[in-house]
This record gives structure tokens, C-alpha cells and sequence, in this order.
């Protein structure tokens, strides 16, 4: 009866001269029970959505389906969940799974804690301390998930193409609600050379690719047969950025040589191993306060690492880096960590973008003119609101998101938007040194060192992690990195 209804109304209005129109209809069915409905008519994308409740956030009328579009046994709302990071894995775990169906899918079977990603490059910590399995993780027993890439998203028919990670083989999922946290991949800035012969350190296997090269270096430098010009070519470590990552992998670099490497090749003199940072900019951590900047480069200074800002890359080659200047700088491990930009889902989408190619979101997170498609993370930014890729925005974005559901499939009003609280900036630069940047404190050397761990250890997400991770710590204090390959 609700239908038929509303189809006659839709008919009335189907031939109106407007792009999109927001109508609000009272009817009384056969048991004289009065329904307020909303119709949200986008002619420009071709949705049309019902709704059974007005739900007011902050004055705008957000109509949203609080029950399946498509009739299925299951009748909860189907809740799509592209990528597994921070924005993402934060969602799911809040999520009422009583009134969502989850489907989660990523090419990523696993959460990784990129914080502490540098540490598992040079053997501090072990690659699995870090990581937690989304199948085995207790979040996922209501939910399904595919191990797969999505790359085109049908916001008209609701539909999502998907490739499995391995098979390659074409697969479509249906949504009612998607939330779209595919992250970001590393910028390259069209640079010559950057995807052919840089390491990135953005994922699990990356960091492996990075410690399996170093160790490499280091045996092949130890050699004999090995020249004094090719030895120090081959321990010169070049590192492209001077973010967040970039430092972290310098201060762990420089422990590791320090502390193990001088041990393990006592063939190596320390006079032949060279750590450069080469930042486009003109300081390092630009994010953080200036006088904790400079302590940090003194400290980087003091490892051997040589800080050089206002360093423009023009193009990588297979063994060295091609400065504007026309400089060239020798080395068999290039490290690029230059920020990040849309992947291919996002930037091949039709869905509204900025001028950086992130998906543009309303103050609810909602993606432009889709009130059942949200973005989160790195791969959104909101309207206005420019907010830095961290991690703590993914994180309390997902939070958010998962809160803003949970409210509307309840059919709760008065929902208020996203707003995100700055709990400050923590990095690593070597030598049991550390930065904290907090609105509460400002710190670094061996105290900020001793809050970076510890603020880390209970971000940790799991118990398993909680416990194998200062495990991995007292290990390396007491016996040593690690120095085979395999």
C-alpha cells in the first residue's frame, strides 16, 4: 500500500523542470495509522530515496533508509566497508551489527599499526607484532569478508566491481550503506624513476623489502672483491621525505648500524656508511613546533644522518637520486615517504572530488550529494575543513561514522556533525630520543621516548600485540636486531 502510494505521487512529479527536490508527504494507511514520509529526488545522479523518519542534523533533513532497498532474508541494512585502516577497522568495531549487515571488502586481510611500521624495517619489532588478522579478529564474527580490490562504484545502481587480490577474477556486491576508507597511496609527484626504483614504506611487505635490502648491502659491502667507491655506493641509504615516516626510518636506520650492524660487519668501517634526508621543503616535520624541530635534527645530526631541506628530487635512478640542482647522489636503497594521493578507485571515480583528488564530504562525512555514501581517512576531506592525513583523524572519523549509524538506523534526531580533537603529534629520531607536540605538551629526548612507547603500546589493538610488542622491545635491548636474510 506504501508503495503504490508513493508511486503515484513520484508520477506527479517526475516530469517537474527541477534537478532535485525534497518533498515531505503525510499519509494514513488502512489502519488509520499516520506515516510521515520523506522523498529525495536527485534526477543529476538518478537516486531516489524513502525514508520513514525525518532526522534532523544541525537543520538539514538527511533522509536515510533504515531498512533494505532490495528485498533479502537478512533484513538488516547492508553496510559495505571498503579498506582496512584505521578509519575502517575503527568503524567496524563500533558498529551495531544488529542492524547492519557488514561486508568489509580490501586487498589488506589485516590491520596494520603504521605508527611503529619503520620499527619492523630494521628488526626492531617483529612484521606481526603490528598487525591484526580481520578474519580471525573478534569484531568480524557477524560480518563478511572478501579479499578483494574494489574499482568502480555505481553510486546509481548501488553496486560495487571488485577483483579478488588473487584471482583477478570480477565479482559485484550490492549496498544499501557504503563507507568508502580505502586510505591513500604514495605520492610520487610524477617523478621519473619513483615506481621503478624506490622503496615505498607504506604496507606490511614493503618493510620486509626494506630490511631484506639493507641486510643485502651490508653482506655485499663486506666482501673482499668489493671496491672502496662501490662499498660506499652501497651504504649510502638515501631517504626522500621529512615527514613523520621518513625521520622514524632515519632515527631506526641509524640505531640499527650503531647498535647491531658495527657488530655483526665489523668488516665495515663506520666512515663508509651514510644516511641522507633529503626534504623538498624548507624544514622537516613541518607539522610540529619549530624549537622541537631543531632538537630533532640535532639528534639526527648526532646518528650521522645528513638533513638536507630545500632538496628538490628530479628524478631516481636504479643507483642514485637526480637533484633540480643537477646533483647526484649515490645509493643502492632509495626510501620515498613524500605524503600521499587518491587511489585509483577515488581518482577514476565520477563521485565529487577537490583539487587534490579526495573525495569532498559534508560535515557528517557524507560524500557530496550521496546521503548513503560516506568517506573516511585519507581518502576524503570535508568540505572547508581541511584536516591532516594521521592516523587520529582516520581513527576518530571511522568512530564517527559507525556513531552516525548506529543513531540513524535507531531513527534518533538531533545528530551533531564530526569534530576532531587534536591529541597531539609523537615521532621517532634516534637514540632513545623522541617528539611530543600536544596542546598539553611539548617534549623530546628520553622522557618524550618513554611517553611515544607507552601512548603506542595502548593504541595497540589487540591484547596478543599489547603483550608480543614490549616482548620485541626488551628482545632487541637485551640481544640485539636480527641481521640474516631470508
Amino acid at each position: 500500500e506504501k508503495r503504490v502510494t508513493l508511486l503515484t505521487m513520484l508520477k506527479k512529479l517526475i516530469f517537474s523542470n527541477v534537478n532535485n527536490m525534497n518533498k515531505t508527504f503525510i499519509l494514513k494507511n488502512s489502519q488509520n495509522n499516520i506515516n510521515k514520509y520523506c522523498i529525495n529526488l536527485n534526477f543529476s545522479n538518478s537516486s531516489i530515496l524513502f525514508n520513514d523518519v525525518n532526522v534532523k542534523l544541525n537543520d538539514e533533513t538527511v533522509p536515510f533508509l533504515p531498512s533494505p532497498i532490495k528485498e533479502r532474508n537478512d533484513k538488516r541494512i547492508k553496510l559495505v566497508v571498503l579498506g582496512t585502516g584505521w578509519a575502517s577497522f575503527r568503524l567496524i568495531k563500533s558498529i551495531d551489527m544488529k542492524k547492519f549487515r557488514v561486508v568489509v571488502i580490501s586487498p589488506r586481510n589485516h590491520f596494520l599499526f603504521t605508527p611503529l611500521l619503520p620499527s619492523t624495517s630494521t628488526g626492531t619489532l617483529d612484521f606481526r607484532s603490528i598487525i591484526e588478522p580481520i578474519r580471525s579478529s573478534k569484531i568480524m564474527k557477524s560480518a563478511k569478508y572478501y579479499h578483494g580490490r574494489a574499482f568502480h562504484i555505481n553510486q546509481e545502481r548501488n553496486e560495487i566491481r571488485c577483483l579478488g587480490a588473487l584471482t583477478k577474477r570480477e565479482f559485484v556486491v550490492d549496498y544499501d550503506a557504503l563507507v568508502i576508507g580505502v586510505g591513500a597511496k604514495n605520492n610520487t609527484f610524477n617523478i621519473p624513476g619513483v615506481e621503478k626504483y624506490a622503496h615505498f614504506l607504506k604496507e606490511l611487505y614493503h618493510a620486509r623489502k626494506i630490511r631484506t635490502k639493507i641486510i643485502e648491502c651490508f653482506e655485499v659491502a663486506s666482501l673482499p672483491s668489493t671496491s672502496t667507491e662501490e662499498r660506499k655506493k652501497l651504504l649510502h641509504f638515501v631517504v626522500v621525505g621529512g615527514g613523520p615516516t621518513g625521520t622514524e626510518f632515519c632515527g631506526e636506520l641509524s640505531d640499527f648500524f650503531w647498535q647491531d650492524l658495527t657488530k655483526s660487519f665489523p668488516e665495515v668501517s663506520p666512515k663508509d656508511v651514510n644516511v641522507t634526508l633529503l626534504e623538498a621543503g624548507p624544514d622537516i616535520l613541518l607539522a610540529f613546533d619549530k624549537a622541537l624541530v631543531k632538537r630533532a635534527i640535532k639528534t639526527l645530526k648526532k646518528q650521522g644522518v645528513n638533513v638536507r631541506t630545500e632538496s628538490q628530487v628530479k628524478e631516481v635512478f636504479e643507483d642514485h637520486v637526480l637533484l633540480h640542482t643537477g646533483e647526484k647522489i649515490f645509493s643502492n636503497l632509495i626510501v620515498w615517504s613524500t605524503g600521499v594521493s587518491p587511489r585509483p578507485i577515488i581518482s577514476q571515480s565520477t563521485l565529487p572530488k577537490d583539487d587534490k583528488g579526495r573525495l569532498i564530504t559534508n560535515k557528517y562525512l557524507q560524500v557530496k550529494g550521496y546521503n548513503n555514501i560516506f568517506a573516511i581517512g585519507d581518502a576524503a576531506e570535508i568540505e572547508g575543513t581541511p584536516l591532516q592525513a594521521t592516523a587520529q583523524v582516520a581513527q576518530q572519523q571511522g568512530y564517527y561514522v559507525s556513531k552516525l549509524l548506529n543513531s540513524l538506523a535507531n531513527k534518533e534526531k538531533d545528530i551533531k556533525p564530526f569534530k576532531f580533537h587534536f591529541l597531539g603529534l609523537m615521532t621517532y629520531v634516534g637514540s632513545f630520543s623522541s617528539l611530543i607536540d600536544s596542546p598539553a605538551l611539548k617534549s623530546s629526548g628520553i622522557i618524550a621516548f618513554i611517553g611515544w612507547r607507552s601512548a603506542y603500546l595502548t593504541k595497540l589493538g589487540s591484547i596478543k600485540n599489547r603483550l608480543q610488542v614490549p616482548m620485541d622491545w626488551l628482545r632487541t635491548l637485551i640481544f640485539g636486531r636480527d641481521s640474516t636474510s631470508f
